[in-house]
């Protein structure tokens, strides 16, 4: 069972569910089997409320491997749309706004999404570049500080 901290960690407490799915979908079509959270191999989804997926980006990040839509025999999942619409987001908990140098996230972001920008004193800073964010949480677990969480958009 997922602890009440990963469960919750980073997310505002709003529960981030497995990509090219929604709430809806979840509540329609899980069963709460379980193939999802079994296949998925970066061992991001975890079982969360009535034993449906949820994902936890403490340990790891999505590959975006479809290994947890291609182990679901139920209608849950829907390639036809984009994996996700959540994306990253820093918070003041960040060490660079305390003068203290840090890339981590910038260097683990594949897709270029958080940008370094050293003209911001005293030693950088970092925002996310919302269009090219894909939501997979590499930052996340690269934060050693906890300063990045992956939220829904309010507006986009």
């Amino acid at each position: 069972m997922l602890s009440r901290r990963a469960l919750f960690s980073g997310q505002h407490g709003a529960l981030i569910r497995p990509p090219w799915t929604s709430e809806i979908s979840i509540r329609n079509a899980c069963t709460g089997c379980g193939d999802c959270v079994a296949a998925c191999p970066e061992a991001i989804l975890f079982s969360g409320p009535a034993n449906t997926p949820v994902v936890s980006f403490e340990s790891g990040e999505c590959s975006f491997c479809e290994a947890c839509v291609e182990a679901c025999t139920e209608p849950v999942f829907d390639l036809g749309e984009p994996a996700w619409k959540i994306r990253a987001e820093i918070s003041d908990s960040c060490i660079l706004k305390v003068g203290v140098s840090c890339r981590l996230c910038t260097d683990i972001c594949e897709v270029e999404a958080l940008v370094f920008d050293l003209s911001q004193r005293p030693v950088g800073a970092v925002s996310v570049n919302r269009d090219l964010c894909n939501g997979c949480g590499a930052c996340v677990a690269a934060c050693t500080f906890s300063a990045i969480s992956i939220t829904e958009p309010q507006h986009d």
